[in-house]
């Protein structure tokens, strides 16, 4: 199943060096992402970003609800390669 999340546009927190230089606002919009990937009830997150990547997984993670996150071409790899998504984590 295919869930989108509710307010998608809405930064994680880890634009470009954002959680460096302002680590508590990027953290507030990190647990804000989290609490919205928790709420599709998700099985695995899929971002296109990098550092939106390590960052949604470390809000999940500081919410207690690690949910597995996987960039898209880890994602298109398995696919491609025959293997479950469950196998990248």
């Amino acid at each position: 199943m295919l869930a989108e999340l509710a307010d998608a546009g809405m930064c994680c927190g880890s634009a470009g060096i954002y959680n460096l230089v302002q680590p508590e606002a990027a953290q507030q919009l990190g647990a804000r992402k989290a609490a919205a990937v928790t709420a599709t009830g998700a099985d695995v997150v899929v971002s296109g970003n990098p550092g939106c990547t390590l960052q949604i997984a470390s809000a999940l993670h500081a919410a207690g609800t690690p949910t597995p996150v996987a960039h898209i071409a880890e994602v298109l790899d398995a696919s491609l390669s025959g293997r479950p998504v469950g196998s990248l984590f």
